[in-house]
């Protein structure tokens, strides 16, 4: 992977293929493999036709851990950026999980940029149902976080001190990441019908981390957007059914690229 400062932080990245642009946004909350995954599943098959970027987001996978910058409308810079410096300015933007919010911030800001929308798994975090289990692991952070401040009173080496200082910044920015999506709110909800772009929403009815109802949610609220339910199938749909959703995902992009060809007319 490549490694670049965008946006003020240190972020890992990396393209393959050619032809055109996708963005890949990796869900999380941070730490974790980052883009890893969903690259190990579909950059063989997504890299025949597309040019696809996979970037960990700030705080994940191998990308630096900044102190400030955590906030839906910062994700999306991250991500503008990162275009901008690979001289990208059309893309296709897929968002899986907690990084579906963030491909959707992206299409409201940057409607020129914005070839089509795949979200996978996501919400819009509008409903309070869909925000508690976010406040819960936001609590659970914050008592982890006291908990390590304590015990490092106690600590009396360099090295353990050092660790227990790098696991606290980590924690901290994790309590940072989540508040970011709890101030989401009705900022994005009420803003979704003007996504214009063709969106390919995909969702497992056992999804018992982001409920169905969420992606339904989605779907009535984006006009241009077909729902595609995954039966038997729970979170995080591209890892664990990559062969369905590969399928899926190269068929909606071959459809919309085929459609944004321009046939040259013969004098």
């Amino acid at each position: 992977m490549s490694v670049s400062l965008i946006n003020g932080y240190r972020m890992h990245y990396e393209t393959q293929g050619n032809g055109s642009p996708l963005l890949m946004i990796h869900g999380g909350l941070g730490g974790g493999e980052g883009s890893a995954s969903i690259k190990r599943h579909h950059s063989l098959r997504l890299s025949e036709r597309h040019q696809v970027v996979f970037y960990d987001r700030r705080s994940a996978g191998k990308s630096e851990t900044p102190e400030y910058g955590y906030s839906l409308a910062n994700y999306s810079t991250d991500a503008h950026q990162l275009l901008g410096h690979l001289g990208i300015s059309r893309v296709h933007v897929l968002g899986s999980s907690a990084g579906g919010p963030i491909a959707m911030q992206f299409a409201l800001e940057h409607p020129e940029m914005t070839q089509s929308l795949l979200l996978v798994n996501t919400m819009s975090y509008h409903q309070e149902t869909q925000r508690q289990v976010r406040k819960t692991e936001l609590e659970r952070v914050l008592s982890t976080i006291q908990n390590m401040e304590s015990s490092a009173l106690n600590l009396n080496t360099d090295q353990s001190i050092s660790s227990s200082q790098q696991e606290i910044s980590q924690n901290r920015a994790l309590a940072n990441t989540i508040r970011s999506y709890l101030d989401i709110k009705d900022s994005l909800e009420r803003r979704l019908e003007a996504i214009s772009v063709p969106t390919l929403i995909m969702h497992g009815d056992r999804d018992n981390r982001i409920p169905l109802e969420c992606g339904l949610q989605l779907h009535s609220s984006i006009a241009q957007s077909e729902f595609v339910v995954i039966p038997n199938a729970g979170h995080g749909l591209l890892s664990n059914e990559p062969m369905i959703t590969g399928n899926l995902i190269v068929e909606f992009l071959n459809k919309v690229d085929s459609q944004n060809r321009v046939d040259i007319p013969v004098n």
